[in-house]
């Protein structure tokens, strides 16, 4: 029992060095919610978030940002997908926690249709905000939460919305030094 003991314990003590690797590219998928503003009527719209993060060191790394929201309210539909790209700054100095912040541009497609009739769009989009992933296995994290701020000129009517999103990160290869 005792030599089980010591094995267990090397093994532990061999790991952690593995466990705080920076991951080379870290791929986020899961719920996400909007609150729109559609020319001044909010609107709350449920959807899905995908992003691909490929980490250049342990600090700085470069997102890719997929997401889709869909909203119905009062015969209104309004869907949206958002495809937007920038850098990520993540703080890696725990090894069960890690809290990030990103600014993201690229564009929305959007429509808002009434009783059949749609208005497609598209147009510049950008997010500011961060989250914050917890660690629950050497490959997989828990996004707890990714806030942002996401602006659009929609219609041509400016929006300020606020997106939410929580969902699970596979954390593929770890980084070469």
């Amino acid at each position: 029992m005792r030599k089980l003991m010591w094995i267990l314990a090397l093994m532990l003590f061999l790991a952690l060095p593995a466990m705080a690797q920076t991951p080379q590219v870290e791929v986020f998928g899961g719920f996400s919610y909007l609150r729109a503003d559609v020319g001044g009527a909010d609107l709350n719209q449920k959807g899905w978030n995908f992003s691909v993060n490929e980490n250049l060191n342990d600090w700085l790394g470069g997102v890719a940002d997929f997401s889709g929201h869909y909203g119905h309210e009062a015969g209104l539909n309004v869907n949206d997908h958002t495809f937007m790209f920038g850098p990520r700054f993540s703080y890696r100095k725990n090894s069960s926690f890690t809290p990030f912040a990103q600014v993201l541009l690229g564009g929305m497609r959007a429509s808002r249709g009434y009783l059949g009739i749609s208005q497609p769009t598209t147009d510049f989009a950008a997010a500011f905000g961060g989250g914050l992933d917890v660690k629950i296995h050497d490959k997989i994290a828990i996004r707890v939460i990714q806030a942002e701020y996401v602006v659009t000129p929609y219609l041509d009517l400016r929006q300020d919305n606020f997106r939410l999103s929580a969902g699970i990160v596979l954390q593929l290869w770890p980084r070469k030094k």
